[in-house]
């Protein structure tokens, strides 16, 4: 992992503060912080696997989190092609970048336009695998919208899944069927069929 354009600030783990009565007190300070636009940039040996934006980034003592808020995040391919893309309020990322998390208002783009809504999402690298158990939003690349509770995905958002209570609405569902045209002011067809494989299955 290397930070680009972040001067880290070593704070130290305590500073030492005289209340009235003349007693020590120990007031627990960050390893590390930095406000401002700043970016870091996560490799998976020399390959670029995550770029981060954010505005604040801090870690503290006794914690092996780097915490940022808010989210700007880039995954990248073998290649270095943009892959997926998340916004949140904040999240955190640890040392070794094995596992990263976003929560609050998490947006997450695919680079086929798949979008997902959620307020909390993480990812594992030795799954390769974004997940949550929180409710989900899903608007895949032909405009249907999906929702439910719980999510599972490869990394890149390519094949994913709703997890339970999945609920629908499509557009053109009998046209993309293959059975009759449907006129374009048609109104959406809905569907509250959890179990079909055709409503979890991004592609």
């Amino acid at each position: 992992m290397r930070w680009i354009g972040v001067v880290a600030l070593f704070l130290g783990c305590a500073k030492v503060d005289q209340d009235v009565g003349g007693n020590s007190a120990f007031k627990e300070l960050p390893l590390a912080e930095y406000e401002g636009a700043t970016t870091l940039d996560m490799h998976d040996g020399s390959r670029l696997a995550w770029k981060l934006a954010t505005k604040h980034m801090v870690k503290w003592p006794k914690s092996d989190l780097i915490r940022a808020a808010p989210i700007d995040l880039t995954g990248f391919d073998s290649l270095g092609v943009p892959m997926v893309f998340v916004t949140a309020d904040s999240g955190a990322v640890d040392e070794p970048v094995n596992f990263m998390m976003a929560k609050g208002q998490v947006h997450g783009k695919s680079k086929k336009g798949m979008e997902l809504f959620t307020d909390s999402l993480r990812w594992n690298k030795s799954q390769n695998q974004i997940s949550t158990e929180a409710r989900v939003k899903v608007i895949t690349e032909d405009g249907d919208t999906l929702t439910g509770r719980g999510f599972l995905s490869d990394a890149n958002l390519d094949h994913w899944q709703i997890l339970s209570g999945v609920k629908g609405t499509f557009k053109k569902p009998v046209v993309r069927a293959g059975v009759a045209s449907t006129p374009a002011s048609a109104s959406p067809a809905s569907s509250d069929s959890a179990g079909r494989d055709e409503f979890l299955e991004g592609n």
